[in-house]
């Protein structure tokens, strides 16, 4: 049985601190090696030592703590992937939107004009959202944190506003190209 592993169970802080000076290079390296991005590797590393903090009464200390800290970091990382895959394909589908062979044929001003009054129907926590997550360029975790949401619901309403700006896009652009 870990000592340290007891003794942070059973509350001590400190010794939480030093299971993580002890373990803390072998899971960034784990993780590092799944990730591309050595900045999230490193926050999904962090956020694997603060899960497994949270739930250290429901470990077995008769069991080995990097595996079970090691399987809490795999499914971050699955997570953290499966996420981006989501973002991604958000964004691609609003670019695709944007390359549309009507809106390049009306030039890029057109493009620009509908855009601006789509943004300038996106209202509320909507518009504060767009303007942390690309403005300040946060990340989707840090966003969600300063507007008091889940990172989940952060990510459900970042999929919203693009397809809404991706909607709303194709409706101006396609009702311009009426005209």
């Amino acid at each position: 049985m870990d000592d340290l592993i007891a003794r942070a169970a059973g509350g001590d802080r400190e010794a939480f601190s030093q299971v993580v000076l002890r373990d803390g290079a072998r899971l960034r390296a784990f993780v590092a090696c799944r990730l591309a991005d050595a900045e999230a590797a490193e926050d999904l590393a962090q956020e694997a030592f603060i899960v497994a903090y949270r739930h250290l009464a429901e470990f077995d200390l008769n069991q080995d703590f990097f595996n079970w800290l090691r399987g809490i970091a795999r499914n971050l990382v699955f997570n953290a992937r499966r996420k981006r895959s989501r973002e991604e394909a958000a964004r691609e589908e609003l670019l695709d939107q944007a390359a549309d062979p009507v809106a390049a044929a009306q030039g890029d001003s057109s493009m620009l004009d509908a855009l601006a009054r789509c943004l300038g129907r996106v209202s509320g926590r909507l518009r504060e959202f767009l303007h942390l997550r690309y403005d300040q360029d946060l990340e989707l975790a840090e966003v969600a944190s300063r507007l008091g949401m889940t990172v989940g619901s952060a990510r459900v309403a970042h999929v919203r506003v693009l397809r809404g700006l991706r909607d709303c896009l194709k409706q101006s652009l396609s009702t311009e190209s009426e005209r």
